[in-house]
């Protein structure tokens, strides 16, 4: 009996032992997160001011405009009127997150005044390296400019090049692209 009485104990003991050492962890995580959460913001918006002056040079400013409608996928998360130094709207800066292979890809694209994409920049991905991670590179990306309307990968009968071994990453941002341009389209 004595036997099971000090197993008991060294369960309990080590049971209180793991509980201590996971809510320190816990409060050293949230501490963490405190400190570096606003320096987090500030730099991922940025990041979003830098990609949105990327695909859409000839804007001076940015504002940002409501869009509650049309996007039936769920991607759109904000929409920016593009700005000239006149204050004239010369187009679109809208952001979308399609989900990718390796989770959500955080990207805006630039559509002008006549429905044409000016441009694609990927903010954030977690795509696999060396294949899905391709799609911020310019030789995926240039593919996109210029077009209008409804695009689809070369697998589905589109005119998209697929990256090789990526065609689920490939198939995100080219969604993210259809429901910027369809976004821009019903703003404009």
């Amino acid at each position: 009996m004595a036997k099971q009485q000090s197993t008991g104990a060294y369960i309990a003991r080590l049971t209180l032992t793991l509980l201590i050492i996971a809510a320190v962890c816990a409060g050293l995580l949230g501490l963490v997160n405190a400190i570096t959460e606003e320096q987090i913001a500030i730099l991922t918006e940025q990041k979003t001011q830098a990609s949105m002056q990327e695909v859409m040079p000839d804007a001076s400013s940015f504002e940002e405009v409501d869009y509650t409608g049309a996007d039936t996928t769920g991607l759109v998360t904000a929409a920016n009127a593009a700005l000239d130094a006149s204050g004239n709207v010369i187009g679109y800066v809208v952001q979308t997150e399609p989900s990718g292979f390796g989770g959500v890809i955080q990207m805006v694209t630039g559509v002008d005044a006549s429905g044409a994409v000016t441009g694609v920049s990927i903010i954030d991905m977690s795509e696999t390296s060396g294949l899905g991670t391709n799609a911020a590179k310019p030789a995926f990306k240039d593919q996109f400019l210029g077009t209008t309307g409804d695009l689809a990968v070369n697998k589905d009968g589109g005119t998209i090049d697929a990256l090789t071994g990526a065609t689920i990453t490939s198939r995100a941002v080219t969604n993210g692209v259809n429901a910027a341009v369809a976004c821009a389209n019903n703003l404009g």
